[in-house]
């Protein structure tokens, strides 16, 4: 019994030691006991350092959102400056191709003008041309034929008329008209037209007209004057 109780105690005494051996170990490893800490344990140590590592986190973390947000700000004021140029760019192309269809509007108004005012002097010089082809035409187409009651440019005095007094154009007196001369339009206004089919005169080309002049008979052209034919003493 005496050596049961011996070994017993032996065991206590090696526990007891060992305990106080790793005590020792363990202060000398983490810089001493929780007395001489001052009453903090390395949980609290690593808690100060987690506290750390979250708060350079956080500022790190801040730091990197105050970078993005002012690249975001300088990206935005590039894209606004861009859409300003670009703007500026389409306003001054706008203005460019108004202009341009502005210049080809008036270009193209100029020439239809000169174009139209082309055509109504091509169009009047061919109206003339045909006025004068057909005046012409009409000049040779008209022939006086033979008759018995005249003798030339002379109408026999067996064959004349009876006619009232004639009242000359005022401002004009007696004068012998010939083939070729121009009458004044006063002589042939239409009180002093004659009826060529009531005294069987030639019929007149177009646009001339067998008029009085005193004793004789003129055909003259209306639009000229013109004297193509006369017949001398047809009135007494």
């Amino acid at each position: 019994m005496k050596k049961l109780m011996l070994a017993s105690m032996t065991l206590l005494l090696a526990g007891a030691t060992a305990v106080a051996a790793f005590a020792d170990a363990d202060t000398r490893t983490h810089g001493g006991s929780y007395a001489t800490q001052g009453g903090k344990g390395p949980w609290r140590e690593d808690g100060q350092d987690r506290r750390e590592d979250r708060r350079e986190d956080r500022q790190d973390r801040r730091g990197d959102r105050g970078e993005w947000r002012a690249e975001q700000r300088e990206d935005r004021q590039e894209w606004r400056a861009d859409r300003r140029d670009d703007r500026q760019d389409w306003r001054e192309d706008r203005r460019e191709i108004r202009e341009d269809r502005r210049d080809h509007r008036r270009d193209w108004r100029a020439e239809r003008r000169d174009d139209r005012r082309d055509w109504r002097e091509d169009r009047r010089d061919d109206r003339r041309d045909w006025r004068n082809d057909r005046r012409d035409d009409y000049r040779q187409r008209y022939s006086r034929h033979d008759d018995r009651r005249w003798s030339g440019y002379h109408w026999r005095p067996e064959y004349r008329y009876r006619a009232p007094r004639y009242v000359y154009p005022s401002g004009y007196r007696s004068y012998r008209w010939q083939v070729g001369h121009r009458l004044p339009p006063a002589y042939y206004g239409r009180p002093y037209y004659v009826d060529y089919r009531h005294y069987r005169l030639p019929p007149p080309p177009y646009g001339y007209h067998w008029v009085r002049v005193d004793r004789d008979v003129v055909l003259v052209a209306a639009a000229t004057g013109l004297i193509l034919d006369v017949l001398y003493g047809l009135y007494y």
